[in-house]
């Protein structure tokens, strides 16, 4: 009499093994299979081990790899800079991209909504209904004449947004090129804000011109020792199977220290003569500013450690490709510590002038406004500076700096924004008007006056009241902007603050002869 034989088919996808197992019984069976099963998870549990320490050979030669080549990056930041033009591209500035929603089409409605085509035949024979065709017919129409009106705002509205955008530009180069202070500022900005700097490397700088003597001051923040990339090597230790980090010696890391910040002053100076293409700024001041902790306090502390300036002829003929980084800044006469990584102070050689003798200081008005304070019954010295406190408020993302000038009542400045943002910020400057009428357009005007004499890219009036057609009508393609009385209190309470404004409550001992103009 013929055995009878079971099987069982067992694999392991790991090892890629295979293997059909028979016995007599199905016990049989099972004891063979749990046996070759438990093989095979030990071979596989020395191959996962086997792929892991190689996996981590790989990870840490491959970081060590990557390790090498940013400290490299770092020893050659001005070579780094050499091969780039350095001039902004006023043409990749502008928006030029194309309208890319879709037309509308008119059989892609009907297919949506299921209109049939027209059959009279069938029609004739009442097996399609024609009323029914002619109603979808209609609402596909409808349908398609409400979306191409959809599609025509979205596509006007692009060009309108795309045509303000690159008048702006164009503005900004016009105003770059016939030398506009705030203009020159604003373009070196652009052009040390688009330099490609190796990883990790943070170069936030705060820019002054003199037109009087074409000197820009560039006060930037360097890194400090803490912050540059000191690991050389990832090693894997395989009796411990850990990777340890082994560091750039501690003589060697003063030195790196010191040839990367005045490898970034010379590259600095260089981006800004050549990305000054007009020529406006021929002498150049850089002022390498650290911020670090105090190892003997342990308190937060800032310092200038670099100073540097340069002439640009006589830079010009420097070749920046062959120079040693230390012994060219001491050509140029730069100031710095007997030891860069020991982070000693100096004195710059020259500093940024945003000193304005009008400015004040001025407690806040805001933190003590009153809930539902109306806005006509409080001195009008105090309506200035909450003007200054609700800039603060509305801009402090940005970094913006926002000062208030001396009590002088004679329709001039009375608040100055200094906003840092390369391509549309600048200097700003803001009158505040707490008037009960409307403001005309002499207002305006003087506004508009006062902004060119004082060298700013824009001008806000902003008033408790509103202001006439005539005013409206001015301030169009001009860089003003009207903040008009509703519009004021909306900014206030989105800020938090629960404002009005109310005339009824308004005492003449107040408002004064300056700011009670006749009612419009």
């Amino acid at each position: 009499m013929a055995q009878s034989y079971y099987s069982l088919e067992i694999r392991n996808e790991y090892l890629g093994k295979y293997r059909r197992v028979t016995g007599r019984t199905r016990q049989e069976i099972a004891l063979k299979a749990a046996e070759q099963i438990q093989r095979w998870d030990e071979q596989e549990l020395k191959a996962r081990d086997r792929a892991a320490v190689a996996n981590t050979k790989e990870a840490a030669q491959q970081a060590t790899e990557e390790a090498v080549a940013l400290i490299e990056a770092y020893r050659n930041i001005l070579q780094g800079t050499l091969a780039v033009n350095d001039q902004i591209d006023w043409t990749a500035m502008q928006d030029h991209r194309p309208f890319d929603v879709a037309e509308p089409i008119l059989d892609e409605i009907r297919a949506a909504l299921a209109v049939p085509r027209e059959h009279p035949v069938l029609e004739k024979l009442r097996l399609i209904s024609r009323r029914n065709r002619a109603e979808l017919e209609a609402a596909a129409l409808q349908a398609y004449a409400e979306a191409m009106s959809d599609f025509t705002k979205a596509r006007q509205a692009h060009e309108e947004h795309q045509a303000e955008h690159n008048a702006a530009v164009e503005a900004f180069r016009d105003a770059y090129e016939s030398a506009d202070a705030d203009a020159v500022e604003r373009c070196v900005s652009l052009v040390l804000a688009s330099s490609a700097l190796p990883s990790g490397l943070q170069r936030d700088c705060r820019i002054g011109y003199s037109p009087a003597d074409k000197t820009i001051v560039i006060e930037a923040a360097v890194p400090a020792p803490s912050d540059l990339p000191t690991i050389v090597e990832h090693r894997y230790i395989a009796s411990r199977r850990v990777v340890e980090k082994k560091r750039m010696k501690d003589k060697d890391v003063g030195s790196f220290y010191e040839d990367v910040i005045l490898q970034l002053t010379l590259r600095t100076m260089h981006e800004v003569f050549e990305g000054d293409y007009a020529g406006h700024c021929q002498l150049v001041v850089f002022n390498g500013i650290v911020d670090a902790v105090d190892q003997a306090t342990g308190q937060d502390y800032r310092a200038c450690i670099v100073s540097c300036q340069a002439d640009r002829g006589k830079f010009n003929e420097i070749d920046l490709s062959r120079v040693d980084a230390r012994a060219c800044f001491r050509s140029l006469k730069g100031l710095s510590g007997s030891r860069l990584i020991g982070l000693q102070p100096i004195k710059p050689i020259r500093i940024l002038d945003t000193y304005d003798p009008r400015f004040i200081d001025a407690d806040s008005v805001l933190d003590g406004l009153e809930a539902n304070q109306n806005l006509m019954t409080m001195p009008w010295q105090d309506f200035e500076v909450l003007v200054r406190d609700l800039f603060n408020e509305m801009f402090s993302s940005k970094g913006v700096d926002v000062r208030v000038t001396r009590a002088s009542r004679d329709y001039g400045v009375d608040v100055v924004v200094f906003d840092p943002d390369p391509l549309t910020g600048g200097k700003i400057i803001v009158q505040a008007k707490r008037y009960r009428g409307t403001v005309g357009v002499s207002a305006v005007r003087e506004l508009y006056g006062t902004m060119i004499n004082e060298g700013a890219g824009k001008g806000i009036l902003v008033t408790t009241s509103y202001c006439g057609a005539g005013s409206h009508e001015f301030v169009k393609d001009t860089p003003l902007t009207l903040i008009e009385g509703p519009q004021l209190v909306h900014y206030l309470q989105n800020h938090g603050h629960r404002v009005r404004i109310n005339l009824k409550e308004v005492r003449e001992d107040l408002l004064g002869d300056a700011d009670a103009m006749p009612p419009g």
